[in-house]
């Protein structure tokens, strides 16, 4: 870590080896500068309207208003050192032996140019070249430069004089002036050697002998001049103070390396160191603890009380101790010594008041030299001096001008003279154990108890007060009042805020607060309440938040959870001291008083908005009704999840719509009615500090008039009308469709049945030739049988002769037999008995064999029948499916045998899944779509639609042809 800056927002900037980062409170990212080379950065400088200057191994930019512009005129320059001494202007320091003055002029314009008129030379022997510039330093209106090798020059009319110290220093790291115009010069020198040089003036530093080693940065903050080490840590020089050295091991690694190289101040005191190691930081505002004695008792802080004259005391369970300021000590009051000290009070002689578990003592008047550690005391009452014992003194007030105690187990009594007067009526039916009082001007006596809540002293009597009904039964410790007359009670049950004319409201809920404090010049209505087991909480009364609460506790150095008396002072810087006394000694902590800084960080609607956009107000269109806003808090001294945020949402009247006080960042704003709103985001900071609000004015649009719906209304009306036709069409066409998927039925089914008439009248011809026919052939046969045959030559000669006229009896048969013969292969075509008699695969195979046995010898093939072993089985075909699929196949293989040249065929018969055959032959293509004079083909595809089937006629690549029949109803594809 090289560099250290602020921006005008808050956000910190780190020079490191890898270049810029930004650190915005919630996390830390890695910028990138346009413009110019990545590099390390070697200084980080603010000026005074807010503009970073940036200075790395490449060269240098400028960041304004969040954008970087690149000093290009010194682009490939090292710049090791910024001095802004105006706003405005900033001067760089190279490691290459100049210095150049960038200007920003009016018109917004840059100028930048050279100091120097030459580029200066190092002096150094084994480095020679450019001379490494390292710091700059405006001194009465001179400029001073720290080199390697030759030591501090003054820079004027662009020469470069080299300054003669004594001693002499030649290599400079750092140089510094503090408020006192005393100058610091940190030298490289070898390790554990003085290395720094301080006086008045330039010709006349001397030597300091602290062993800091090699000094790399020097940082004047406030009275204190801190020095970073290269391996020693940091020092602190304080005027007439110890040197005070933190190192890694000292401060338990707080420290997180002891190689630092830049010490930087934010505007909120916090103080960043840069290490090797990356960065860390010092809160000098933080929690201190001190100790009053060496026993625990003393360090048992029951109550603080500063006297009229300026004197700091802590009553304890040990006695009363008084804080010398010079000697930061505390010195015990020996009249008091081992007594537990309640309250402490003074009256209008200046008496000083004590209240102890041992009885109630005052104080002589002391004289100005009487020292209150001296100091006598008599005691008008006694107590058993045991803690929570009766007699035990645990208040004490003026009211109408007397002393009032609260004795605790006696009641509420006024000093009278040298004596107290029990003012507890006998007739009061209400426990004595008071533990508190507070005057409401002199109006009443408020009275605390420890198990009936608040009661009321008019002067007269004690009574219950029914304004304090809720507090009935609960434990009131403390009561107090800030300038708006809110009273405040500090019970076992939280904190009550009790408002005239207004019921109280309980807030801190659920804590066991003991004790009331607040500033008494501050007009913030603020308090502080010190609880056991919840540390130290702050509470403020917000105008819109109401009720906020910020809790101090171990975690933030509080020495333990158990705090018992508070006591807050203003500052002359407007600070706020904080005083607490714990059960295990004293803190001191100094409250912030720089506002946190609060920005958006997202914006969403239907879209992301840009939180630029807020400035000019936010106008959602139409149906957008909601908003999302994520904001964020930076502040050194609040980490990022101590933060609370304040939302509130306004209409166009000012009335509050949705408010919100959490940790949470987001505030979602949904379901929003048309018309104007006003959005206001505030972040409470650890200390209460409220930031500038982030406000911003949200426009939601009204609903236009529907001429889109009523278009869709319209287009709905017409669309419903359409649909309610199409329904009454679609019932018609239904209907059409219907009675058309019947007449298709019955069509199919005539023409079914038309196909089975004409297989029955087949059949019938079949059995009329078969019967009839047949016979009387046979019978004409039978007569043949009966012809004479040959006898006497001379007869033979005759009826040779005759022979040769007519057949004989023999050639007659013969005839007769061949007619019987076609008429049986007629009835067998038109009735294949093949079916009936061995089933329908033996028909197939018979209609494929039969084809070749009838074929002439040239169109004869050679053939294969594959079928499912039981095909008949698993088809389950009726009759009049299994003659038409028979028919087909014959008109098939008829066809092959008649035109396709074929000299193989195969056909395949599948039934499962699904009915499926092929035949396959190597002949000629058959070419379903020619035009033929033949019937063959229409007779097969009537045929398959008769009985729901489909038929193709493929060509594979092997050259074969494919007839493929395939049963509709199957869903499987047929095999390529």
């Amino acid at each position: 870590m090289h560099a250290i800056a602020q921006g005008p927002e808050g956000a910190m900037w780190f020079g490191t080896e890898a270049g810029l980062a930004k650190f915005d409170g919630r996390r830390t990212q890695t910028i990138s500068i346009n413009g110019l080379a990545p590099g390390r950065v070697l200084a980080l400088q603010s000026d005074a309207d807010g503009s970073l200057w940036i200075g790395t191994e490449t060269g240098a930019a400028r960041m304004v208003d969040g954008r970087f512009e690149a000093i290009t005129e010194i682009n490939g320059h090292p710049i090791a050192a910024i001095l802004t001494p105006e706003s405005g202007r900033a001067l760089l320091a190279t490691e290459q032996g100049n210095i150049f003055d960038c200007r920003i002029q009016a018109d917004g314009s840059r100028r930048t140019e050279p100091l120097l008129t030459q580029q200066l030379q190092s002096a150094d022997r084994d480095n020679p070249g450019a001379l490494q510039l390292t710091s700059l330093m405006m001194l009465n209106h001179t400029l001073f430069a720290g080199s390697f090798s030759r030591g501090v020059l003054a820079i004027a009319d662009g020469q470069a004089r080299e300054i003669e110290t004594r001693p002499t220093s030649f290599f400079v790291r750092s140089m510094e002036a503090d408020p006192s115009g005393k100058l610091w010069v940190g030298l490289r020198v070898k390790k554990e050697e003085p290395a720094l040089l301080t006086g008045w003036e330039v010709e006349k530093l001397v030597r300091n002998e602290t062993p800091t080693g090699t000094v790399t940065s020097i940082k004047s903050i406030g009275k204190d001049v801190w020095v970073a080490t290269d391996g020693r840590g940091v020092f602190r020089f304080s005027e007439g103070k110890k040197v005070q050295r933190y190192t890694f091991d000292g401060t338990a690694g707080g420290l997180r390396s002891d190689h630092v190289y830049t010490i930087f101040q934010d505007r909120e005191d916090v103080i960043w160191f840069g290490t090797d190691r990356g960065v860390c930081r010092f809160d000098p505002n933080a929690v201190r603890v001190e100790t009053i004695g060496d026993l625990a008792e003393s360090n048992f802080v029951r109550t603080f009380y500063q006297t009229s004259e300026g004197h700091l005391l802590a009553g304890t369970n040990r006695g009363l101790f008084v804080h010398d300021a010079s000697s930061s000590e505390w010195n015990p009051v020996g009249g008091l010594a081992r007594n537990i000290v309640y309250s402490i009070a003074e009256d209008n002689q200046g008496r000083l008041l004590v209240g102890s578990a041992s009885g109630f003592y005052v104080g002589t008047r002391p004289s100005r030299d009487t020292k209150l550690e001296s100091l006598s005391f008599n005691r008008v009452e006694a107590g058993s001096g045991n803690a929570d014992a009766v007699g035990s003194i645990r208040a004490i007030t003026q009211f109408r001008g007397s002393v009032y105690v609260a004795s605790y187990g006696r009641g509420v009594e006024r000093l009278e003279e040298s004596r107290l007067q029990n003012l507890w009526s006998a007739n009061l039916a209400v426990p004595r154990d008071v533990i508190s009082l507070f005057a409401d001007g002199d109006r009443r006596l408020l009275v605390g108890s420890a198990s009936d809540g608040v009661l009321s002293f008019d002067g007269n009597e004690v009574k219950q007060d029914p304004a304090f009904a809720k507090l009935k039964g609960s434990t009131v410790r403390s009561i107090l009042s800030t300038l708006d007359d809110t009273l405040w009670f500090a019970t076992n049950r939280g904190v009550y805020l009790c408002k005239a004319d207004s019921e109280c409201i309980l807030t801190a809920a659920g804590i066991e607060a003991r004790s009331l404090a607040r500033d008494a010049e501050t007009k913030r209505n603020e308090m502080w309440c010190a609880t056991t087991g919840n540390g130290l909480l702050k509470i403020r009364l917000d105008d819109q938040a109401g009720p906020v609460v910020s809790q101090l506790d171990v975690e933030q150095g509080l020495p333990s959870q158990n705090v018992f008396a508070v006591r807050p002072e203003s500052q002359p810087d407007g600070s706020e001291s904080v005083l607490i006394g714990t059960g295990r000694g004293i803190a001191r902590y100094q409250s912030g008083r720089t506002t946190p800084t609060l920005y958006a960080t997202r914006v969403i609607s239907k879209r992301v908005h840009s939180p630029s956009e807020l400035a000019s107000g936010l106008s959602l269109e139409y149906p957008q009704n909601s908003l999302l806003l994520d904001v964020a808090a930076i502040s050194s001294r609040t980490f990022p999840e101590q933060f609370q945020y304040s939302f509130a949402l306004l209409d166009g009247n000012g009335k509050v719509i949705k408010q919100r006080l959490s940790r949470e960042s987001q505030f979602a704003m949904e379901g929003l009615a048309a018309g104007k709103y006003r959005v206001t985001a505030r972040a409470f900071s650890k200390d209460l500090l409220s930031s500038e609000p982030l406000s911003f004015e949200l426009a939601i649009a009204k609903s236009p008039f529907p001429w889109t719906s009523t278009a869709l209304a319209i287009l709905l009306a017409l669309a419903l009308l359409a649909l309610i036709w199409a329904i009454l069409e679609r019932r018609r066409i239904a209907r059409t469709s219907a009675a058309l998927v019947d007449a298709n039925r019955e069509l199919a089914d005539a023409r079914l049945n038309l196909a089975n008439e004409a297989e029955r009248e087949r059949r019938r011809i079949a059995r009329d030739l078969h019967d009839q026919t047949l016979a009387d052939l046979r019978h004409l046969q039978l007569l043949t049988d009966q012809l004479p045959t040959s006898g006497d030559p001379g007869e033979g000669e005759r009826r040779g002769q005759q022979r040769n006229a007519q057949p004989g009896p023999a050639a007659l048969r013969s005839e007769i037999e061949s007619i019987s013969q076609e008429v049986r292969r007629i009835c067998e075509d038109l009735s294949p008995s093949v079916l009936q008699n061995v089933g329908f695969a033996a028909a197939l195979e018979f209609a494929l064999s039969h084809a070749v046995q009838d074929a002439p010898a040239d169109q004869r093939f050679e053939y294969e029948f594959v079928c499912d072993e039981h095909l008949e089985e698993h088809a389950r075909l009726p009759g009049n499916v299994q003659m038409q699929i028979y028919r087909i196949v014959q008109e098939s293989v008829s066809n092959i045998c008649r035109h396709a040249g074929a000299t193989h065929v195969r056909m395949e018969v599948h039934a499962a899944p699904n009915f499926i055959l092929t035949i396959e032959d190597n002949g000629r293509a058959l070419d379903p779509n020619q035009k033929s004079s033949g019937r063959g083909l229409a007779n097969m595809l009537a045929r398959a639609s008769l009985i729901d089937a489909e038929i193709s006629w493929d060509k594979l690549k092997s050259g074969s042809n494919v007839f493929t029949l395939q049963l509709k109803g199957a869903g499987a594809s047929p095999p390529s």
